[in-house]
């Protein structure tokens, strides 16, 4: 064993530096930065505030969303104080405008009076690029005058 720890110890004295290589180019070309959008992605939502009036009526959400493009999906979910869902609407570009009114029905006897709240995302589709954005808008709905 100290024969070969010898040899291995004279061996590696003799060793003759290399220079260093020079580096390798690259396998892959180095991917280009994505271009950015022109318009920015932005989505807004608003409810009235006023009374749950007696029986099932329609109340109305506000919404608007601003998108480079007219391929596009918005998704809003309203809950009431309780956080159970009272409705859920989707809507797609180009078939729905980008801005306008989204009708729902509360039936009073069903529905809480208190503070509801309006979630939303805004998907804008490029291509195979998503790029979202969300909202969340509060409304107040009393209750009915007696």
């Amino acid at each position: 064993m100290t024969s070969l720890l010898a040899v291995a110890a004279m061996t590696a004295s003799t060793l003759v530096p290399l220079p260093p290589l020079p580096p390798l180019p690259p396998l892959l070309p180095s991917p280009e930065p994505a271009p950015t959008a022109g318009a920015p992605v932005a989505v807004a939502v608003a409810g009235p505030d006023g009374r749950l009036r007696r029986g099932c009526h329609d109340y109305a959400l506000t919404y608007a969303v601003t998108v480079p493009d007219d391929d596009w999906s918005l998704d809003l979910s309203t809950r009431d104080r309780d956080g159970r869902g009272v409705s859920a609407q989707s809507l797609l570009g180009p078939t729905d405008p980008e801005s306008g009114t989204l009708p729902f029905r509360l039936c009073g006897r069903a529905t809480s009076p208190g503070r509801f709240t309006v979630t939303g995302v805004l998907v804008s589709y490029d291509g195979a690029q998503e790029t979202r954005a969300t909202v969340v808008a509060t409304f107040r709905l009393r209750r009915r005058a007696r």
